[in-house]
C-alpha cells in the first residue's frame, strides 16, 4: 500500500526537494549499475558492428572473386563466320572446329487445315485432356509428362496461350486455320520423338494433326511430328561429334555455331568415327575374343549365383532358394529376401490393416486363381463376395504388378506368406515393450541382422573355412578380454583381417556362436555372388544401351553419306579416292584461343586489396581507439541537465576504446595476417605459391595492422607468365582444409584452399568467437556472454529500483511523521493561545 504523503505545510520546508535529494545519493549504486547495463550494450553493438563488416566483406568476396571468375579470359576466333566464341575461366590452350555438316534444328509438328479462327470456342473442335512429353534443353526428353486441360468455353487463342505458358516445352501457333508446335529446344532424341503425345491422340487429331506409324515391328510407335530435331554434327580437334544445341561450351570455350563449313568431311568423319564406336560396341557387349565382354561376365555371375546358365532375359534379378534359405538360416523368424520384393510392394501398412474377410479372399480365391493376369484378378475381385464395396475398391485401387504379386503368394503350400507378411507389419508398428513381450523371436532376428551388418560381407565372406584351415574355430578360441588378444595372435592372414576391426566389431564378433558365424559366412557368400551379378547385369544392360545408341548413329550417320553422295567401299569405308571427297570445298578449320586479360586482373586484385585494406585499419583502429577513462555513461538526471549536442559529443567519448585491446579482433587480425606468408602446395608452380611470390605483401608500417600491398611490376609479370597458377594461389576451390599432399617425394598434410578460402574461413572463425561474446539479434541473453552479463545487470537494477521505492517510501513516511507531529504542536499552541487571550 503507496504512503499517504504531506507536504511541509506545517513546517514551511520543501519536502519534494529534500526528498529527491536524499535519493539522489541514495540513486548511486543504481545509477552504477545502468551506466554498466549501457557500457555491455555498447560494447555488444560494437562487437556486432564487426561482424557486420566482416559479413560484408566475406559477401564481396564470395559475389567478386568466387562467384564471378577472377582469371578473366578473351577468345580470338580465326573466323567468325562460322562461329563465335568466349572463353571462360576454364579455357586454356586452342581449340580447332575443322568443320561442320548440320545446325541443331527443332522438331516440329505441323497440322491441316480446320474450320476455325482465334476466337473459336474449344468445344467446336476438341475438349479433354492432352499430355506432352518434349526434349529438354539438356538433350533430355522430360521425366514426367505435362497435362494441359480444354475446356468448352475456352477459345482457341486462349488454348495457344495456355500450352506456350505451361512447362509443357513447345511453342504452339495458330495461323491461317493450321496449329504449328515447336519443340522450344533444339536437338535429336535417339530413342524416339522429341515432341512425345503421352495421351490425348484422338484430340490432336481433331485439331488437324497426323500421326504416322514409325519405330520398328517389334517396338511400334506413332509420331506427330513433320519435321525430326537434330543434333549439330562437327569436328572438333580432330574428334567427330554433336551436341543438341548450337550453344555448348568445350574445354572451356563457350561456342555458338552459325553455319555449316567442310560439310563433306565433317559427314565423312563423322561415319567413319560412328563405325568404330559400333564395333568398339559390339566388341564390349558380345565380342566373340573377349573375355571382358559384359555378355562373358554377365553369364558367369549368373552361373555362380544360379547356379545353371540360365538365359540372360530368364533370370529377372530373382534371388535363390539357396540365398533364401542362408538368410533365414542366418536370422531365423524373418521374410526371406525373395518375399521382403513383395512385402515392400505392398507395403507395411497395407498388410497390417488387412480385414479378415480380405484376408481370407486372398488365401481361399486369388492365390488359388489359375489365370494370374491382372485381368482375372480383377474380375475375381468384382465378383466376390467381401463383406462391403470398401474392400473392393481397396484391392482394385492396387496396380497390376501388386495384385499379381499378392497371387503369387502361398504357392508353397507348407509356408503361409500372408500370415506372415500380417505378422511382420504388426511386428513393426509394434512399441519396444511390445516386441520384447509378443515377438521375441523377430527381437532376436533383428539383433543378429544388426550384427551381421556391423562385420560385413567382406569380412565374413572372406573368413576361410576349408579342409587345410578353419579361421571360424581360431576366431571362436580367441580371448578378445585380453590385453592384446589380437597382436598375439600367430596367424598373419587371420591377424591381418581382425587388425582392421574397430572395437564395436570386435565386441560383436566376440558374441556370436559357431553356428551364427557359419551361417553369417554362408549368407555372405550368397550376398556377394549376387552383388556380383547385379553389377554384371548393370553394366551388361549399359552396354545394351551403348550397342543400341552406336547402331542408331551408324544408321544416322551412313543415311548422311547417302544422301551426301559420298561413295562407300565394298567393305562399307568410305571411298577417299572418290572425286567428291578430292574435290570438296576445304575452308581452313576455325581456331580459338584464349588469352588472359591481365589489366582486368590486377584491377580485380588491386580492388580487393583497397577493400581488405579498409577492413583491416577499421578493426586495428577499434583496438587502438583511445579510452576516455573519466566519460562513463551518462545517469538519467546528467542528461536531463544537458543538451542533446552536449550529450552527442560526450557519448562519442564515453563509447570510445571500448574494444580497445580485444584479444578477439587482435588475434583473428593476426590469423588474418599470417595467411600472407603460407606457401600452397596445391599451385603447381613452386614460383608463385606464395603472395609475396607474387608482389602481395604487408604493409612496412607495424602500426597499420598488416594492410597489404601491391608491386604492381611483379604480380603483372606472374599473372603474364602464369596466370593460372596465380588463379590458384588466391582461389583454389577444390582444396582441402586437411589435403594429403607430395611435396619432393614427402607426403604430408597441408591446407591447399586459396589464399580467398583460407581468408574466408579465418573471418568465420573470428564471427563465431564474438558471437559467442555478444551473440546475434536473434539470440536471447542466455546464449552469450554479454547477454548473461545484461542479464545479472538487468537482475541487479530490478533489486534496486524496490530498493529505492521501499527507501523513498521510508523518507516520506519520516516526514509526513515529523509534518503531522508540528501540525499536531501547532494545534495545540494556537489552543493554549486561545485560551490565554480571555
Amino acid at each position: 500500500m503507496s504512503t499517504m504523503r504531506i507536504g511541509g505545510l506545517a513546517s514551511g520546508m520543501d519536502i519534494d526537494s529534500l526528498v529527491e535529494k536524499l535519493m539522489i545519493a541514495e540513486r548511486a549504486p543504481l545509477d552504477k549499475l545502468e551506466q554498466k547495463k549501457q557500457t555491455y550494450e555498447w560494447q555488444r553493438d560494437a562487437y556486432r558492428d564487426v561482424n557486420k563488416k566482416l559479413q560484408t566483406f566475406d559477401t564481396y568476396i564470395a559475389d567478386n572473386l568466387i562467384l564471378k571468375s577472377l582469371n578473366t579470359k578473351t577468345a580470338t576466333v580465326s573466323n567468325t563466320d562460322y562461329l563465335t566464341a568466349t572463353a571462360t575461366s576454364a579455357a586454356s590452350g586452342s581449340l580447332t572446329i575443322e568443320g561442320v555438316s548440320q545446325l541443331a534444328t527443332a522438331a516440329r509438328a505441323v497440322g491441316n487445315q480446320v474450320n476455325a479462327v482465334g476466337s473459336t470456342k474449344m468445344k467446336y473442335l476438341a475438349t479433354g485432356s492432352i499430355e506432352l512429353k518434349v526434349i529438354q534443353s539438356n538433350g533430355e526428353m522430360a521425366t514426367t509428362a505435362t497435362k494441359i486441360e480444354i475446356t468448352d468455353d475456352m477459345t482457341v487463342n486462349q488454348f495457344v496461350s495456355k500450352v506456350n505458358s505451361s512447362n509443357a516445352g513447345v511453342n504452339l501457333v495458330f495461323e491461317n486455320g493450321k496449329f504449328s508446335m515447336t519443340a522450344k529446344f533444339t536437338g535429336d532424341n535417339k530413342d524416339g520423338n522429341e515432341i512425345e503425345v503421352v495421351s490425348g491422340e484422338d484430340v490432336f487429331e481433331k485439331l488437324g494433326f497426323v500421326f504416322k506409324e514409325v519405330g520398328t515391328v517389334e517396338n511400334p510407335k506413332k509420331s506427330i511430328q513433320t519435321t525430326d530435331g537434330k543434333n549439330a554434327i562437327f569436328q572438333v580437334n580432330g574428334i567427330a561429334t554433336e551436341r543438341s544445341t548450337n550453344d555448348f561450351t568445350i574445354s572451356g570455350y563457350s561456342i555458338t555455331l552459325k553455319g555449316k563449313f567442310n560439310t563433306i568431311q565433317t559427314i565423312a568423319e563423322k561415319y567413319e568415327s560412328a563405325v568404330k564406336e559400333l564395333e568398339l560396341a559390339q566388341f564390349d557387349l558380345n565380342g566373340e575374343d573377349n573375355e571382358n565382354s559384359k555378355t562373358t561376365k554377365l553369364n558367369k555371375a549368373i552361373l555362380d549365383y544360379y547356379g545353371s546358365a540360365i538365359p540372360i532375359e530368364d533370370t529377372k534379378s530373382n534371388y535363390t532358394s539357396i540365398h533364401d534359405k542362408t538368410y533365414t538360416d542366418a536370422f531365423g523368424n524373418t521374410i526371406s529376401l525373395s518375399k521382403q520384393e513383395t512385402f515392400s510392394k505392398l507395403g507395411s501398412t497395407f498388410w497390417k490393416e488387412l480385414s479378415d474377410s480380405e484376408v481370407n479372399f486372398i488365401k481361399e480365391t486369388l492365390v488359388n486363381l489359375t489365370d494370374k493376369s491382372a485381368t482375372k484378378i480383377r474380375e475375381a475381385i468384382t465378383d466376390s463376395s467381401l463383406d462391403n464395396d470398401t474392400s473392393k475398391q481397396k484391392l482394385n485401387a492396387l496396380t497390376d504388378e501388386q495384385l499379381q504379386a499378392i497371387a503369387k503368394l502361398n504357392e508353397d503350400p507348407d509356408i503361409d506368406d500372408i500370415t506372415s507378411f500380417i505378422e511382420q507389419a504388426n511386428y513393426e508398428s509394434a512399441t519396444k515393450e511390445e516386441k520384447s513381450a509378443t515377438y521375441s523371436e523377430k527381437v532376436k532376428a533383428d539383433e543378429l541382422k544388426s550384427k551381421y551388418s556391423a562385420l560385413g560381407d567382406e569380412f565374413l565372406n572372406g573368413l576361410i573355412v576349408d579342409e587345410n584351415v578353419n579361421e571360424i574355430s581360431k576366431i571362436l578360441a580367441i580371448d578378445f578380454t585380453q590385453e592384446n588378444a589380437i597382436a598375439n595372435i600367430t596367424d598373419t592372414t587371420l591377424k591381418a583381417k581382425l587388425e582392421n576391426l574397430n572395437e564395436n566389431q570386435i565386441k560383436v564378433l566376440d558374441n556370436l556362436t559357431s553356428e551364427n558365424l557359419t551361417n553369417f559366412k554362408a549368407l555372405a557368400s550368397q550376398n556377394v555372388l549376387r552383388k556380383v551379378y547385379i553389377n554384371a547385369e548393370a553394366e551388361y544392360k549399359a552396354a545394351e544401351i551403348r550397342l543400341e545408341n552406336a547402331i542408331n548413329t551408324e544408321n544416322t550417320a551412313k543415311s548422311d553419306v547417302i544422301e551426301a553422295g559420298i561413295p562407300l567401299n565394298p567393305d562399307g569405308t568410305i571411298d577417299n579416292e572418290s572425286d567428291v571427297i578430292k574435290n570438296a570445298i576445304k575452308i581452313s578449320a576455325v581456331t580459338m584461343t584464349s588469352t588472359t586479360n591481365v589489366d582486368e586482373m590486377i584491377t580485380k586484385i588491386k580492388d580487393f586489396v583497397t577493400t581488405y585494406n579498409g577492413l583491416i585499419t577499421d578493426l586495428t583502429n577499434l583496438t587502438n581507439e583511445t579510452k576516455y577513462r573519466d566519460y562513463k555513461p551518462l545517469t538519467t538526471l546528467q542528461r536531463k541537465e544537458m543538451e542533446e549536442k552536449e550529450i552527442e559529443l560526450w557519448e562519442e567519448k564515453a563509447k570510445s576504446g571500448l574494444l580497445r585491446g580485444d584479444s578477439i579482433i587482435k588475434n583473428g587480425l593476426s590469423s588474418m595476417r599470417s595467411l600472407i606468408y603460407q606457401s600452397n602446395p596445391a599451385v603447381s608452380n613452386s614460383k608463385f605459391n606464395t603472395l609475396y611470390s607474387i608482389g602481395i605483401t604487408t604493409s612496412k608500417d607495424y602500426l597499420s595492422g598488416g594492410t597489404l600491398e601491391i608491386d604492381e611490376k611483379k604480380l603483372r609479370a606472374a599473372l603474364e607468365e602464369d596466370p593460372d597458377a596465380v588463379t590458384t594461389l588466391l582461389r583454389n576451390s577444390d582444396g582441402k582444409e586437411k589435403d594429403t599432399v607430395t611435396v619432393n617425394g614427402v607426403t604430408k598434410e597441408a591446407d591447399t584452399r586459396g589464399f580467398l578460402q583460407k581468408l574466408r574461413g579465418s573471418m568465420t572463425s573470428i564471427k563465431l568467437r564474438i558471437e559467442d561474446r555478444a551473440g546475434r539479434s536473434t539470440m536471447t541473453e542466455a546464449q552469450y556472454t554479454l547477454g548473461k552479463n545484461l542479464k545479472s545487470v538487468n537482475d541487479g537494477i530490478e533489486t534496486w529500483e524496490d530498493k529505492l521505492t521501499a527507501i523513498e517510501d521510508r523518507y516520506w513516511r519520516q516526514f509526513t511523521a515529523m509534518e503531522t507531529a508540528i501540525n499536531k504542536a501547532n494545534s495545540q499552541s494556537t489552543s493554549l493561545m486561545s485560551y490565554f487571550s480571555y
